[in-house]
């Protein structure tokens, strides 16, 4: 910057040596003509009244410019013709009734004007007077405004010299002190973020400075305060993006990441730090996602597409395009929201399997329930007590089909969250002992005997919630053992925690089957299983009512039965 304002400094003070220059040279020529032309007229007034050199020869005219200091003299009649000259020959002259310094002095007595010698070619000053013969002119050259730039041309370079090192001493002086301002002002900017370097406005020495350096300690705290609140909001977004369980990407028109939270990048299997602000192809090489950007910069709109996740999960990555009117931070882009869809798969998964094995469990009572109506209904004779067996089997399964339909609404609402009981203060130790007497006829059917020891324990529960757990695991302990058996019901406190345990001694349970007891319409031995009434719900309904009350539900088996555990968490 110093150099510019020297070299700016030079320039301009060249400029105006030379327009000086330029300006002097015009007077200097100005005042030298109207001085010449003065001193000619003068001279040829004398030389009209000279008497003894008359008349009108070329010797009397070499005579007048010997007087005249070596001028050229022409003597002219009054008609205009050349009489004399003492330089050249007057008879091949013309007529010099036009010329101009000849018609001036007819009206004014006494003329000088400059024009080129048509007979030298030079630049020439003529002054003519009136004689008693005619005019006398005398000639003599005029060097004009060139000769006198050139005589003013040494003076003004030697000024210049000086001219030029006393402004460049000054200049730099100056320039020194406005430039150390400058550089304290820029130190401060460099450091606005922080506040900048304080300013002191008196120690500048112009008035403009120091109301610049006012207004930069101004600006420079403005500045702190709008980039401390932009940081922090830029926190505060990191933050919420960060902690979003969905995965969220806003990339720019040409593909390249502007922001990625830590979901996504753990769903890319990318680091944030290495593909920031690259290209999307850093973070992810999924055919799907990548044609789908690519789709929605073209065309605008939406587009889902699915995107495997770790752990064998399931992703899907919903693309929507960011118009530039949206938002004046970005010139359009795109914004990906990458959710994980595993449970919603497979939860719609398994409606579909409930409502098929749903459709398949019904059909067969209601196929057996159609037989054995159309027999009734039939011409064909039938004897004995046929009647009474097959209404009686119409309504064995009649109250099958109606548990197995209780039990669909029951898990269907239980996982849906239509129903909700009401909890309140319950002795599990009741609820145990009536649902062993309910299943009091059922064991003496299946010769059975059961068991109960129970000690008082006080749950905050739904009552009808723990019948359904309580005689779940009773009722198919009865129905599964073999006959002659028993089934030994206990519930206990262990640190302040019930555990309801439910043995029987039926067929022990296939270690492989150990997991899969628990999964709707599951049976081992389908056979048996409809033989005993059973609709295949029952330990699911057991299995969701206890993940409802944060109680944990195994089962053990061994060569002498099974036994089924439920532990209760600790009751406060």
């Amino acid at each position: 910057m110093k150099k510019s304002i020297l070299k700016s400094t030079a320039f301009c003070l060249g400029a105006g040596l030379l327009c000086c220059l330029l300006l002097t040279a015009l007077i200097v020529d100005h005042r030298s003509l109207q001085q010449m032309k003065e001193h000619l007229c003068r001279m040829v007034t004398v030389l009209a009244e000279t008497k003894d050199v008359e008349p009108a020869t070329d010797e009397n005219a070499k005579k007048l410019s010997a007087l005249a200091g070596g001028m050229r003299i022409t003597l002219i009649g009054t008609d205009g013709t050349v009489l004399a000259d003492s330089e050249g020959d007057h008879n091949a002259m013309e007529n010099h009734t036009g010329r101009r310094e000849f018609q001036q002095a007819m009206q004014n007595g006494t003329a000088a004007v400059v024009h080129r010698s048509e007979l030298t070619g030079q630049r020439m000053m003529y002054a003519a007077a009136k004689t008693d013969y005619g005019y006398i002119r005398a000639a003599t050259p005029c060097r004009g405004f060139g000769h006198a730039l050139l005589s003013l041309l040494p003076a003004f370079l030697f000024t210049g010299l000086v001219a030029f090192a006393a402004a460049a001493a000054l200049s730099s002086r100056t320039a020194d002190t406005v430039l150390a301002p400058v550089a304290s002002f820029a130190k401060s900017l460099k450091s606005v973020q922080q506040g900048g370097v304080k300013l002191d406005p008196q120690k500048y020495p112009y008035e403009e400075l120091r109301t610049m350096a006012g207004n930069i300690n101004g600006m420079s705290e403005e500045i702190a305060r709008n980039m401390r609140r932009l940081e922090r909001e830029r926190t505060k977004i990191n933050y919420i993006l960060d902690n979003m369980n969905e995965g969220f990407v806003l990339l720019d028109t040409q593909q390249n990441i502007l922001l990625i939270n830590e979901a996504a990048c753990r769903c890319f299997r990318a680091e944030k730090k290495n593909v920031q602000g690259k290209n999307i192809l850093h973070a992810t090489r999924s055919v799907p996602v990548v044609d789908g950007v690519a789709a929605v910069l073209e065309k605008g709109g939406h587009v889902a597409v699915d995107l495997p996740l770790p752990d064998k999960k399931k992703g899907e990555v919903n693309i929507s395009r960011v118009l530039p009117e949206d938002t004046g931070a970005i010139d359009g882009g795109v914004i990906l929201i990458i959710t994980d869809v595993t449970a919603q798969r497979n939860a719609a998964k398994m409606r579909q399997e409930f409502f098929e094995s749903a459709s398949h469990e019904l059909k067969t009572p209601i196929t057996s329930i159609k037989g054995f109506a159309e027999l009734l209904c039939s011409d064909m004779p039938l004897g004995g007590n046929k009647h009474e067996e097959l209404s009686k089997r119409i309504l064995k399964e009649t109250v099958r089909m109606s548990s197995l339909i209780s039990d669909i609404i029951m898990i269907s609402r239980l996982e849906s969250g239509d129903i909700m009981f009401e909890r309140e203060l319950i002795d599990l130790a009741d609820v145990v002992d009536e649902c062993c007497a309910d299943a009091g006829p059922l064991a003496e059917m299946n010769h059975v005997a059961i068991h109960c020891s129970v000690q008082p324990s006080v749950i905050s529960a739904s009552h009808r919630e723990m019948r359904e757990l309580t005689g779940n695991l009773i009722s198919n302990a009865v129905k599964y053992n073999r006959p002659g058996g028993y089934v030994d019901v206990r519930l206990e406190n262990q640190n302040n925690a019930p555990v309801l345990t439910v043995f029987n001694t039926g067929e022990p349970i296939a270690r492989e089957y150990l997991e899969r007891i628990f999964e709707r319409f599951f049976r081992i031995d389908r056979g048996r299983s409809k033989a005993a009434g059973g609709t295949g719900l029952g330990l699911a309904i057991v299995k969701h009512i206890a993940t409802n009350y944060g109680a944990s539900v195994s089962v053990a088996a061994s060569e002498k039965g099974n036994t089924f555990i439920v532990k209760f968490p600790v009751q406060e």
